[in-house]
């Protein structure tokens, strides 16, 4: 997972995040809204909600690989909809930062199994060798434009309002969050992205890459740099899962972690940089 300030920004609102244990993953990507900080902390209230939710044996992390689909699809809705309660409640405590908001897409890999929850225009695609299938659906003004034949996909690429959302978390208390269950295999890719990637890239060229490496570190990165490369309108992050193996989890001790400038376990915001690179990291605050 890997997050880039991009060419044009002045601040990263984006977060990234990639935690695993006992051959389950979860991956985050977040695009924070509202400018300056308020963004920023918007995305960072995800990342933390997914932490609280899901890291530590005090929080379940242990049973994981016991719980059932709809189990999983309730513990991300209600991790989600702690972050968008978090996001509020700074909202009622301070009006100046009224508007501030984040897009939310997380995917729970275990097995040949994923559970997805998805609020606003990131995205999740899923690419194998019969190509590439966008999972996700953009809440977005231009998206339902398209849906109802007002414009054409290529018209929505540069509308004016193309970045304009009618859900993302930080707008209501109660909040809608989709959730997709998928069946992969062997040689499968999960990609969850935020719109600065998709803003320089069509689905076609996503796939190329993506099917080009057994490494997700690598896909990721170059999906990042070309992104980067066009232009780097806004942030780019960039979340991928490669499937080794159709049903058997790889164990915890097979994911080995990536170089990064950053990890969040000390909470340390200070020492943010510009490109968030996150590996693989275990679900157990107790452990070292």
């Amino acid at each position: 997972a890997q997050s880039s300030i991009g060419q044009s920004r002045t601040i990263n609102e984006d977060e990234v995040g990639l935690w695993g244990r006992g051959g389950v993953l979860i991956a985050l990507v977040a695009d924070g809204m509202g400018g300056a900080a308020a963004g920023e902390e918007a995305s960072r209230y995800v990342r933390e909600a997914i932490q609280a939710s899901f890291a530590g044996i005090s929080n379940g992390s242990e049973t994981l690989e016991e719980l059932t689909e709809s189990e999983v699809a309730r513990r991300l809705r209600s991790a989600v909809l702690l972050a968008n309660h978090a996001i509020m409640e700074r909202i009622r405590r301070d009006e100046s930062v009224r508007g501030m908001g984040t897009t939310a897409t997380l995917a729970f890999v275990r097995g040949n199994r994923a559970v997805l929850a998805h609020v606003g225009d990131s995205r999740a695609y899923l690419i194998n060798g019969d190509g590439i299938t966008r999972v996700t659906d953009d809440h977005s003004f231009v998206e339902v434009l398209v849906a109802s034949g007002h414009i054409t996909r290529r018209q929505a690429a540069i509308h004016p309002m193309r970045s304009v959302l009618y859900r993302a978390l930080g707008h209501t208390l109660t909040e809608d969050i989709d959730i997709y269950n998928l069946s992969l295999k062997a040689g499968d890719r999960l990609i969850l992205c935020s719109d600065g990637l998709i803003r320089h890239m069509l689905n076609e060229e996503i796939s190329v890459i993506a099917l080009r490496s057994q490494d997700p570190s690598e896909i990721t990165y170059e999906l990042v740099e070309l992104a980067n490369q066009r232009g780097g309108e806004d942030n780019i992050s960039v979340a991928t899962i490669v499937v080794k193996h159709d049903t058997t989890p790889a164990p915890i001790e097979k994911l080995i972690p990536t170089p990064c400038e950053m990890l969040y376990l000390n909470g340390d915001e200070d020492k943010r940089r510009t490109t968030k690179q996150v590996p693989s990291l275990v679900l157990d605050e107790d452990e070292d």
